[in-house]
């Protein structure tokens, strides 16, 4: 499991959340912008400041600040893909990926940037620079550079959100392929009723700070919007 709790206050926003999450599958946390989804994931990642947090991924405890325990986010197994891709434009794709399997550390790291590049179908991408890429493609190149980390855990926050729907048609069957074949748990940060159908197997769905729902996509599914299918 992935137990968590976290609270953090700002003056105009307060976030309070205690969940405990399945480690396994994609876990969908929705709601409108604005809500909090951005700021738990940043929380989870070590990117913010909470006023009170825990989190443990596995048995493993990453933060309790009542036991003032805090693994930094450079120590936390992580992989995160954000909105933008954030690529490192001076590098070509295969030395981007390079850079996050350095950060790996580990033996497996190859094998892990390998996988990861099949997957996701960049081969014929690697000499390229970021600035001869699609959208999709850099998003593509960026979600295998968070793989080839080796992560124990995978925050994507709305990946989609910067592309246009045919760019978004052309990645997802890509996430979904992750989520057959990747042992990898994935919180996955999506506005997106129609992501969060094709993606999700657990779901929370946030309001002004709180989770106001959360379970099993098949019993929860009836709370998400309408919107368009891609």
């Amino acid at each position: 499991m992935i137990k968590l709790a976290y609270k953090l206050r700002r003056s105009d926003f307060e976030l309070n959340v205690n969940e405990q999450l399945p480690a396994t599958g994609v876990t969908a946390i929705y709601g409108h912008s604005g809500c909090g989804k951005s700021s738990l994931l940043r929380c989870i990642a070590g990117l913010e400041s909470p006023n009170s947090a825990y989190l443990q991924v596995n048995g493993e405890v990453w933060e309790d600040s009542e036991k003032q325990i805090y693994l930094p986010t450079h120590k936390r197994p992580i992989g995160y893909v954000f909105q933008e891709a954030s690529l490192f434009e001076h590098l070509s794709v295969i030395k981007n990926l390079n850079f996050g399997a350095t950060r790996c550390g580990k033996p497996q790291a190859q094998k892990a940037l390998d996988q990861a590049v099949e997957l996701l179908g960049i081969e014929g991408l690697l000499n390229r620079m970021p600035d001869s890429l699609s959208g999709g493609e850099k998003q593509r190149v960026a979600i295998a550079r968070a793989l080839a980390v080796c992560p124990e855990l995978l925050l994507m926050d709305e990946p989609l959100a910067s592309l246009d729907i045919r760019r978004k048609r052309e990645i997802l069957p890509f996430l979904e392929r992750l989520h057959r074949e990747l042992d990898i748990p994935v919180l996955y940060v999506s506005h997106s009723p129609a992501e969060v159908r094709r993606l999700a197997d657990y779901l929370v769905i946030m309001d002004e700070g709180k989770v106001i729902a959360s379970g099993d996509i098949k019993t929860t599914q009836h709370h998400l919007l309408e919107d368009e299918g891609y």
